[in-house]
């Protein structure tokens, strides 16, 4: 009986119900008594689930750190710009139509030189303006090949942005026309009884 109570105590002592009554539990045997050292009080071995420290319970704090995740990443994939697919006709339609404004740019550029025969009926009986023929020429001469570097350069930038481009060319080849013509009406005016 006085083992059985003695063991109850020390089970009791050590799951932390009631305190002993002192430092130290005494067994009475048939012989000398034993002294048992007291069972410091212990916690369970089982640890606590870890709580997330951005909610309430460990469930819905996993559940609330992806949804934060999740939003921090949206914005990143949001901001990159989705790339604009390569148009294959119109890449090699453009490249026909600049191969063909530059030809065209050069080919004004020396019909230009012909111009300066507009002159040769300047002499006592007409009266010419050489500064309005020397500017006609000038444009008709360098005019073309500055309209065809600027479309040129327009046309390669628009290719870059994957845009449609084949308009730039034919835009360039009608200015380079004009600005010819522009350039030859200017230099026959400055003839007195000239006409274009």
């Amino acid at each position: 009986m006085h083992l059985g109570q003695a063991l109850d105590a020390l089970d009791a002592e050590s799951h932390g119900h009631a305190a002993a009554p002192s430092h130290s539990i005494a067994c009475v045997r048939r012989g000398p008594p034993r002294t048992f050292p007291r069972v410091p009080r212990t916690r369970s071995l089982q640890h606590p689930a870890p709580r997330c420290q951005n909610s309430a319970s460990g469930a819905t704090g996993a559940r609330g750190s992806g949804e934060r995740m999740t939003e921090a990443v949206q914005p990143y994939a949001a901001s990159a710009p989705a790339r604009r697919p390569v148009v294959m006709w119109d890449l090699v339609l453009t490249i026909v139509l600049l191969v063909v404004m530059i030809g065209a740019a050069l080919l004004a550029s020396f019909f230009a030189v012909f111009l300066a025969f507009a002159g040769d009926s300047c002499g006592a009986s007409t009266v010419c303006d050489y500064d309005r023929m020397g500017t006609g020429m000038l444009i008709a001469l360098i005019g073309p090949l500055a309209v065809g570097l600027l479309a040129l350069i327009a046309a390669v930038i628009v290719l870059v942005l994957r845009r449609l481009a084949f308009w730039i060319p034919i835009a360039g080849i009608v200015l380079i026309a004009a600005v010819f013509f522009g350039g030859a009406a200017l230099t026959i005016s400055g003839v007195e009884g000239a006409t274009f």
